[in-house]
């Protein structure tokens, strides 16, 4: 879905709606953080909580402020067809951040991310705000730790959807996708893990195991082959 049919953050770092993000620019501004450990931890939405601020990962810092860019415009235009030009830009932003890690093409990435729905834009920039969380089992706790299907769960539950628990249930609920069909923010499977596709080639968001943290990543062939896409919000 293109920008004219939208309609509807270095470890343990959340960022809510209205003054709290303001503060957290503050700080940011006024302390500038280092950036060699990765976290963040947004709750936006019905769920509010405190704010924690350590280091900051400038790709989680930079899918806050989209997503909190993005809540605003969804309030102000009422749900209509309508975002602003600063959401794209931060959306922009966030994609070029994305694409230099993965050695991807900024463009090809933002414009699967701009033809995704909005719940599934919002979900792919609530996932993205907790890189360098680290993986916990069976936890699901933003900014602190998450496994897999933690973290997809909590993506999709900013997009206002509550999903199965577990990486096979959710994969089985939701409506099965192939690459031609899936959008940017989908869930994507293989056996006993399960990842949110981030809209090109086979380039993910998950939380990939035990001592190791929330990350963007390409996968590699073998594992894309044996993945299975789906759309939790059918």
């Amino acid at each position: 879905m293109n920008d004219s049919h939208t309609n509807n953050f270095g470890r343990r770092f959340v960022a809510v709606v209205g003054s709290v993000v303001a503060l957290v620019f503050f700080v940011a501004v006024a302390a500038p953080l280092p950036v060699s450990a990765v976290s963040v931890q947004t709750v936006v939405g019905q769920n509010q909580a405190a704010v924690i601020i350590p280091d900051v990962d400038p790709l989680a810092f930079s899918a806050v402020q989209a997503l909190e860019q993005l809540r605003n415009d969804l309030i102000r235009f009422d749900g209509s067809a309508e975002i602003t030009i600063s959401f794209i830009r931060l959306r922009r932003a966030t994609a070029e951040q994305v694409a230099e890690r993965l050695a991807l093409d900024p463009d090809e990435l933002e414009a699967a991310w701009a033809d995704s729905d909005v719940n599934h834009q919002t979900a792919l920039l609530a996932a993205l705000t907790q890189v360098g969380t680290p993986y916990k089992r069976f936890a699901m706790k933003p900014g602190i730790g998450f496994d897999c299907s933690g973290l997809t769960s909590f993506a999709w539950s900013q997009a206002g959807f509550s999903i199965p628990r577990s990486s096979t249930q959710q994969i089985r609920a939701a409506d099965p996708r192939t690459p031609d069909t899936a959008q940017a923010g989908d869930l994507l499977r293989y056996p006993g893990h399960v990842m949110m596709w981030l809209g090109v080639g086979q380039a993910v968001i998950h939380s990939p195991r035990p001592r190791q943290f929330v990350e963007v990543r390409v996968l590699a062939p073998r594992s894309m082959q044996r993945s299975t896409f789906g759309d939790p919000t059918e």
